[in-house]
């Protein structure tokens, strides 16, 4: 349906049909027919507004991550381009900056951040831009093992017979 045919209940064939009509003083006897035809077309209108609305919320929260931290902990904070002052953005510059500190939390969707001295931006950053800190595992073997094959674990891609 056209916005013109939701709103006035017909389309109009031609710059005629758009012309006023003259306010005549008596009551149509099809205008309680014509008042039924509009609330129909009305409220098919909204049930298929409300369909195609649940229909993108569903695809979009497919890929929607839901992340929640709290005061208190250390995240990887990603900068963005916008994020740069101007004339000290660089594409081959560290986007990923942290661990830093969460201090405190404005909303799910937002966090303030204690950023280092050297980082010239405002505070508070939207948690896509947010990747959880870990930590840093020194006991595994295959992290401290850079000649590791990850093609097949456990196994080392050295030529150990030299």
């Amino acid at each position: 349906m056209s916005p013109f045919e939701v709103v006035y209940g017909y389309n109009p064939r031609a710059p005629v049909d758009l012309a006023p009509v003259p306010d005549l003083k008596r009551v149509d006897a099809k205008a309680n027919e014509r008042i039924q035809q509009l609330q129909q077309v009305h409220k098919f209108a909204q049930e298929h507004l409300t369909r195609a609305n649940e229909k993108y919320k569903k695809a979009a929260d497919k890929k929607r991550r839901e992340v929640n931290f709290e005061v208190g902990d250390f995240v990887w904070e990603i900068l963005t381009k916008d994020r740069f002052s101007l004339g000290d953005y660089n594409k081959l510059k560290a986007r990923k900056i942290g661990p830093v500190e969460i201090l405190a939390k404005i909303n799910p969707n937002a966090y303030k951040l204690k950023l280092p001295s050297h980082i010239r931006t405002f505070v508070v950053f939207n948690v896509k831009h947010l990747v959880p800190y870990h930590g840093e595992n020194t006991n595994d073997v295959d992290q401290q093992n850079s000649r590791t094959n990850f093609s097949q674990p456990r196994e080392n891609d050295a030529d150990e017979s030299v």
